[in-house]
């Protein structure tokens, strides 16, 4: 889900200005291929429409009758940075869930990963919200039979109140279709480190 490194604005003048808009910082494989869907910047704008304690918006501040567009692709995360990392994914969406074929709610998104990519991956987790940031990108989701898919996140960070605790607030989009055949029964199995990403200035920078 997240990079390797090693107001819901409906008027379409308010769109258009933000997608004309360029946010984009580090990109780990700029391929003309891959390219943020409007979905992905309308979701933007809904966060950035929030209520904000400096740049970032509280979770109190996110109602999810006010984003029914967006809910069966979302998934709200609760971060433990410190100690034992984990990405708990609290609350996901029903078209997520429908697309890799398995329940994850409760689990710990971390599992998913290789471990080689859990340190890089947290560290990407403390630029979206300690600097704060949002954060783009492309990430294939393998499969029970060696398939895979690529799937569009965008991350915005949210403030949980609750110390060594955060929230991020997940929009998820599948793209393209399978890589390989897809038997019928297959479910999803691991993540693998993004093959594009793009980090998204809300207002303090980005990392260089």
């Amino acid at each position: 889900m997240f990079a390797d490194q090693h107001h819901f604005r409906s008027c379409d003048s308010a769109m258009n200005m933000l997608m004309s808009q360029s946010h984009a910082a580090v990109t780990t494989r700029p391929d003309a291929a891959f390219s943020r869907s409007r979905l992905s910047f309308e979701f933007e704008a809904l966060w950035r429409d929030l209520p904000c304690e400096g740049f970032v918006p509280h979770r109190a501040a996110f109602r999810p009758e006010r984003a029914a567009r967006f809910l069966r692709h979302l998934i709200l995360c609760e971060v433990t940075a410190e100690g034992l990392p984990s990405v708990s994914m609290r609350l996901v969406g029903s078209e997520f869930e429908q697309q890799i074929q398995r329940v994850v709610t409760g689990q710990d998104y971390l599992q998913f990963l290789p471990r080689a990519f859990h340190a890089s991956a947290m560290e990407s987790v403390r630029e979206i919200v300690e600097r704060p940031c949002g954060l783009w990108q492309i990430t294939p989701l393998h499969y029970d039979g060696d398939f895979a898919r690529n799937v569009e996140i965008t991350v915005f960070p949210l403030l949980s109140g609750r110390i060594g605790k955060y929230t991020l607030l997940v929009l998820t989009q599948f793209i393209g279709g399978v890589m390989l055949a897809q038997p019928s029964s297959s479910k999803f199995s691991s993540t693998d480190t993004a093959i594009a990403y793009r980090y998204i200035d809300v207002g303090a920078g980005v990392p260089l």
